[in-house]
């Protein structure tokens, strides 16, 4: 098996994190028809996150798996809400 190279070094509190080439990916186990994600964010972006929440009506994952649709350009469910209603303001 060839070597992997260091792709990204990642600094937290003075110690240093080298992340390799990423493996094969392998799904999580899926919680019915869905998988979990879990990560830390900042707390301003958790907190700007919680209110989108509460303006779109959605739950936290309903909100990052549409940012996620958007970020791979694919339909989601804030740009539908945005676009009805812009599409009602023009009418």
């Amino acid at each position: 098996m060839p070597p992997r190279q260091t792709l990204y070094v990642y600094r937290f509190s003075g110690t240093e994190v080298r992340v390799s080439d990423m493996e094969e990916y392998r799904p999580p186990k899926p919680l019915g028809k869905k998988v979990p994600l879990n990560c830390l964010v900042q707390p301003d972006q958790h907190y700007a996150a919680w209110k989108a929440t509460q303006r779109y009506t959605m739950s936290f994952g309903e909100y990052v798996g549409a940012l996620i649709d958007r970020a791979e350009g694919r339909p989601n469910k804030l740009d539908g809400m945005q676009q009805g209603a812009l599409h009602v303001e023009e009418s």
